[in-house]
């Protein structure tokens, strides 16, 4: 009898732990991210009498004969289902859509995870978090061990621009020059001045990739025919006046002008006697349109094409007032990660990952709209140099991690969880790959607590403790009973 009271204290206890736990996810119904717990329970060990008998030629069998001593708590466990994602319009405000966690740095260097991503830029343009945590960024797609390097905003960066130095120029791929586009086979035509002639080229453009040098070898040499003013050929007439099929004239290209390679330009020397001029012809190659050799005025006999590549060093500041310094405005987050920042005269500053995503590359976008890039295929012909004093590839992309299994996080405080001994294996990585969610700028994620659920199980709680209070109770009156027996 005396174990009735022990059994019903132990519903007692477990009706209470339930209780705390449902107000506990109450109390957070409004908390950014939060993860519902849930009380496990389970019986606990048993009285057996008899563990039964076998059956006999005679008599059946008997079944175990067991006492139960109660019910304990077996574990308290966190749903990690997302939570709705709402709309802040706060650009560091984010949300993970989908699985991962955020990785946070906190004031002892532990790496903290959380999925709250109410984050705010602080004095330095470190992101952080409420609490003061900072933002890790990546320096691996993929990484077993994790970055360190938190995401940090320049608030101000010196920029100089200039064209491309001549040794890296000429080296250069025509489809990777930042400010035109890429050179195409077809006609295009010189005035000769001397001849009163103007002389059509075919220029063939191996491909797309083929450097700058390679354009200027193709360029050399072209053997080109007079044509008339509509870019019909002009050849010679017989003895009755009518057209041969012997063109009136060729010219080697040469002999007109000389192209070379200059600091991120094409230069065209003019070999003539009294003058040339280019001339473009419909449905031909872009090449003077895109040098703009068709429209420059020459100096000295040279006719310079536009800059056809621009190089770009950011440095740190030494004059905030400088031409130069370009001021933070604001910043942006895609949704794989990486950060985009504008600045006062609205160029950009990101990164952005290869075609095949093994790595990333910084981006830079001046006032004009020329788009500089880092170097893409390590080939040492960058076009961008970012001093690591001020910026490095990490500090541009968010960091986020899967874990084998989340509930084996131990709950941190202010929305972060620390790793247990029960994660499993985690993989450090970038937002929308190795089956990490996307990233939502300007929103943040709810809590999952279903709210009513939260009061069926307070409920639950609650009759679970009258109902063993009253066994508690009908215990102590047999007890009672029994000791005035004796009377």
């Amino acid at each position: 009898m005396t174990q009735a009271l022990f059994t019903s204290m132990t519903g007692l206890n477990a009706g209470t732990e339930q209780l705390t736990v449902v107000s506990d996810n109450v109390a957070n119904m409004n908390t950014t991210a939060y993860k519902t717990s849930r009380v496990d329970f389970q019986d606990i060990w048993y009285q057996t009498k008899t563990t039964g008998t076998n059956s006999t030629a005679v008599l059946g069998g008997t079944n175990p004969y067991q006492i139960g001593v109660g019910v304990q708590c077996a574990s308290i466990t966190k749903d990690f289902g997302a939570g709705t994602t709402n709309t802040t319009g706060r650009a560091t405000d984010l949300a993970i859509t989908g699985p991962g966690w955020f990785c946070l740095q906190n004031s002892d260097g532990q790496t903290l995870l959380t999925r709250d991503g109410t984050f705010s830029l602080d004095e330095n343009g470190y992101l952080c978090t409420a609490s003061g945590c900072k933002v890790l960024g990546m320096d691996a797609i993929t990484s077993s061990t994790g970055s360190t390097i938190p995401i940090k905003i320049p608030a101000a960066i010196k920029v100089i621009e200039e064209p491309t130095q001549e040794s890296k120029f000429k080296d250069m791929k025509l489809d990777e020059l930042n400010n035109c586009e890429t050179i195409t086979s077809g006609k295009f035509a010189i005035y000769d001045t001397e001849s009163g002639y103007t002389y059509q080229f075919e220029l063939e453009v191996g491909n797309p990739s083929e450097k700058v040098s390679d354009l200027i070898n193709d360029l050399t040499g072209l053997n080109g025919t007079a044509i008339d003013k509509y870019g019909n050929i002009i050849y010679e007439k017989d003895a009755e006046g009518n057209d041969t099929t012997t063109p009136i004239s060729t010219k080697s290209i040469d002999e007109l002008v000389t192209f070379s390679a200059g600091d991120g330009i094409i230069k065209a020397t003019d070999n003539s006697a009294e003058g040339i001029s280019f001339k473009t012809i419909p449905g031909g190659s872009n090449f003077l349109t895109q040098t703009n050799l068709a429209f420059v005025t020459p100096e000295a006999g040279v006719y310079s094409s536009t800059t056809m590549n621009m190089s770009a060093t950011i440095t740190e500041v030494d004059d905030v007032t400088s031409d130069t310094t370009q001021l933070y405005k604001s910043l942006s987050v895609g949704k794989d990660g990486m950060v985009t920042v504008t600045y006062s005269d609205g160029s950009v500053l990101t990164v952005q990952a290869t075609d095949g995503g093994s790595s990333t590359f910084f981006s830079y976008t001046d006032s004009g709209g020329i788009i500089i890039n880092d170097d893409i295929n390590n080939s040492g012909k960058a076009s961008l140099y970012v001093d690591p004093n001020v910026l490095v590839k990490a500090n541009m992309q968010i960091q986020l991690a899967k874990v084998t299994n989340d509930a084996g996080l131990v709950a941190a405080g202010n929305n972060c969880y620390e790793f247990g001994v029960d994660c499993g294996k985690v993989v450090y990585t970038a937002a929308g790959i190795n089956g990490t969610g996307a990233i939502a700028s300007g929103a943040l994620e709810a809590s999952n607590v279903d709210l009513a659920q939260q009061f069926a199980n307070m409920i639950l709680a609650q009759r679970l403790v009258q109902a063993n209070s009253q066994v508690f109770n009908s215990a102590n009156s047999m007890l009672e009973t029994l000791v005035y027996l004796g009377r």
